[in-house]
């Protein structure tokens, strides 16, 4: 028996049919709503602002049913739930995921007291309003006695609980928040029943941690020899705060008629025949830490009356947003409009992918570099990163590993794996490895000039790489037009012979004890692509080689 799923059903009968229930309202409603609760602000330009307890993602304390089989804790949570609701005024929001082709919806389950999250939430999956009969996914939050007490403690020590049921059908899935106002809970819910349904349900692929963009660019065309208008379809992946944003909501347009479109900024399907679709219709759910003028769409929709603040800083009254401000928290977070946000493209779906780039933060690592489809795959399952504010901000900036940068991922890791290369090898998408970071011994910054410069000299084909492999077995930038060359491979920037072999062995320790973990528990990877990226330190001379693909 589904105990969440018939939980989540007597929560809202019982709300209905005793006249506590708030359903079918515009955003306009939800907004009034918001703004008549406690620590609800309406800033000078409009907007709504409102902080969360806590103020990122309770990651350390969220579990799902396919990777942590439920019982008797479970059970207990969902009869709290319903006890401390039973009084309650309840917002139903139900919404349609996506464009709504796939027939997939939601209901969240909110507290009045907390109808920001309703407001924040229903711009970002803005659809007009309705009432579902059974929507597939139901995400509900509540709060008790321990709320309170958890705001003077670090993450790890709040008492929060967060449980996803996934189940085997389409509308088994349903997520209860105990102790967390964090809209973000609501959107990577959504966002980990994707995930689950679309490799395990309805088996049409897999759901990558990635947003796209689309570009239609004159390239020159070899068969033609001139150019030709060309639609360039790219997917950045990427952990939080890599830069996957920024990179998809910046214009590469220089020449009539060449134009740019971001499809979507966080995650989408990609399907077995190469194809895109993003899951946010009405919004984008963005880090506002260090925005500024050098990221002038996104900053012009944060800046919007329709905007939803989540943990930014105010100036006193008449309460400004201050995105330069983050004594408060480096996650602070905004819900833009996609009507806001010019560079939004009408239409969330793609029909194929030309490339796909995996964001990194690792010195060791060049600008970009070439992958195979075997090294693209081993890249994901190693999934080297950094943490951020937005996942456990007690250990930021830390290098981390998460399979396929998705922490939201449930099930049998290898299988994932295997269904990404048989997509990418099958559907030709070319494939890099992007650091977003610093590179060099140094650890000069990676500016946001050179990685934009680096992806449109990607898309319009005017970067080469070399044929041999560099340190880390990567093939490297030898020839590039906006970027600066010099500044592109890492192995140029790492002088210091002895620090950089230091370097090495530990990354390469980590690289190999990762691997024995994993291979220790999800089988042996295929020889092909386990051999792919190198796992033991070996040294490198550095070669420039004149034959360039």
């Amino acid at each position: 028996m589904n105990i969440f799923k018939a939980a989540a059903n007597q929560l809202y009968e019982t709300a209905r049919k005793e006249g506590r229930l708030i359903e079918g309202r515009s955003l306009d409603e939800l907004k009034e709503i918001a703004l008549r609760q406690e620590g609800v602000i309406q800033t000078q330009i409009g907007s709504v602002a409102a902080d969360s307890e806590p103020m990122s993602r309770s990651a350390p304390h969220t579990r799902n049913s396919v990777d942590h089989p439920f019982g008797e804790e479970e059970a207990q949570l969902a009869a709290e739930m319903l006890e401390l609701l039973k009084k309650e005024t309840i917002i139903s929001l139900d919404t349609f995921i996506g464009d709504g082709r796939d027939g997939v919806s939601a209901r969240f389950l909110i507290p009045e007291q907390y109808a920001q999250l309703a407001y924040g939430l229903k711009l970002l999956f803005n659809h007009p309003p309705v009432v579902l009969d059974n929507p597939t996914y139901t995400i509900i939050y509540f709060t008790d006695g321990s709320f309170e007490r958890n705001r003077e403690k670090k993450l790890l020590e709040k008492d929060i609980s967060v449980r996803l049921m996934l189940g085997e059908k389409r509308g088994d899935q349903v997520k209860i928040c105990r102790n967390t106002i964090y809209l973000g809970e609501g959107k990577k819910g959504i966002f980990q029943f994707e995930d689950w349904r679309i490799k395990a349900i309805d088996k049409t692929g897999l759901f990558l941690h990635a947003g796209a963009r689309r570009d239609f660019l004159w390239v020159y065309d070899q068969a033609s020899g001139r150019p030709e208008m060309t639609e360039i379809v790219t997917a950045a992946a990427g952990l939080t705060a890599t830069g996957k944003t920024t990179t998809l909501c910046r214009k590469f347009t220089k020449i009539p008629r060449e134009r740019s479109e971001m499809i979507g900024d966080d995650g989408g399907a990609l399907m077995f025949d190469g194809g895109y679709a993003a899951f946010e219709m009405g919004g984008v759910y963005v880090k506002t830490e260090g925005l500024d003028a050098s990221q002038p769409e996104i900053l012009r929709a944060a800046e919007s009356k329709e905007a939803f603040l989540e943990n930014v800083a105010l100036t006193k009254y008449p309460y400004m947003p201050n995105f330069a401000d983050i004594s408060k928290t480096g996650n602070g977070r905004a819900v833009v409009s996609r009507d806001n946000l010019e560079i939004a493209s009408p239409s969330l779906r793609a029909d194929r992918l030309n490339y796909i780039i995996i964001l990194t933060r690792n010195p060791l690592v060049n600008v970009i570099s070439r992958l195979t489809p075997e090294q693209a795959t081993m890249q994901f399952i190693y999934g080297e990163s950094i943490e951020s504010s937005g996942g456990n901000p007690e250990e930021a900036g830390r290098f981390k590993r998460e399979f396929f940068l998705d922490p939201f991922m449930a099930g049998e890791r290898l299988e994932h794996a295997m269904i990404f290369y048989d997509i990418v090898k099958r559907n030709k998408i070319q494939c890099y490895l992007a650091n977003t970071g610093t590179i060099g011994i140094r650890e000069d910054k990676v500016t946001l000039r050179q990685s934009l410069s680096t992806y449109n000299d990607l898309v319009r084909n005017q970067l080469r790489f070399s044929l041999e492999a560099d340190h880390l077995g990567y093939h490297y930038p030898i020839k590039c037009d906006r970027a600066n060359l010099d500044l592109m491979a890492a192995h140029r920037l790492l002088d210091d012979q002895d620090l950089l072999e230091k370097r090495l062995r530990d990354f390469y320790r980590g690289r190999r004890e990762y691997l024995e973990e994993f291979e220790g528990t999800y089988g042996r990877i295929p020889e092909a692509i386990r051999e792919a990226l190198p796992y033991q330190y070996k040294e490198f001379s550095p070669r420039e080689a004149f034959d360039i693909e």
